[in-house]
């Protein structure tokens, strides 16, 4: 279930930190180190959502942030704290449709590094829900790891998505 991320911050801080050492989340923070998230005051220009199982526990999060004038959603980010959560993939594309049939925007656009393993689900929801993979990037960061790595952008317009 979907729950505002102001809820659960502690919860999700601790989630959240327990990801820095490990090598199958470098992808997430695009930096060579991480930080804790700062979580807004309100919800006028960013969505923040934590995904939480029956037992009320922090299975994942999602964010993303919005420009009311462009009518545009970006920056979305999705970290799931248990891989291949069913409960939280129906979360996080609960939180899509919602960008277009709750929040009425336009479009939606976020960046993937090419080698993270959630960049083959984007491919593939995007095939399935309409968008388009709109770039890719060569050697766009150095992470973690102390490697470049590529990244991919994408987009969905309003116009484009279909449940």
């Amino acid at each position: 279930m979907l729950r505002p991320a102001q809820l659960y911050e502690e919860e999700l801080k601790e989630k959240l930190i327990e990801t820095w050492y490990k090598p199958e989340y470098v992808c997430y923070s695009g930096e060579t180190g991480d930080n804790l998230i700062e979580l807004p005051d309100g919800n006028c220009d960013s969505h923040c959502f934590v995904s939480v199982d029956e037992d009320d526990n922090v299975i994942g999060y999602i964010s993303y942030d919005l420009d009311w004038k462009a009518m545009s959603a970006y920056n979305l980010g999705i970290v799931s704290f248990q891989m291949g959560n069913f409960e939280f993939l129906k979360d996080a594309y609960k939180a899509i449709c919602n960008i277009f049939e709750v929040y009425h925007m336009n479009r939606l656009s976020w960046f993937c590094f090419a080698d993270n393993k959630a960049v083959r689900g984007y491919r593939n929801f995007i095939r399935k829900h309409g968008g388009v993979e709109c770039g890719y990037t060569r050697e766009v960061a150095r992470l973690r790891d102390g490697k470049l790595h590529d990244g991919v952008e994408f987009e969905i317009l309003a116009r484009e998505f279909h449940k």
